[in-house]
């Protein structure tokens, strides 16, 4: 029987958890407005819809 090779323990570094956004570019006001508008975001998850759907049936033949 052979020895288990030693198991590698990792460490985080202190605050290596968190990741720093203080200097994150901030959404516009109209990238706020288009992100909130609901005809908008209709409209995009039918379009993301389809496309997955797209791929799922070319990818079955």
């Amino acid at each position: 029987m052979t020895n288990p090779e030693p198991v590698q323990q990792l460490s985080a570094s202190p605050g290596g958890g968190v990741a720093d956004l203080s200097r994150a570019p901030l959404p516009t006001g109209q990238t706020l407005r288009r992100r909130q508008n609901i005809p908008v975001q209709l409209t995009r998850f039918v379009v993301f819809n389809t496309r997955i759907m797209r791929m799922v049936l070319k990818g079955d033949h």
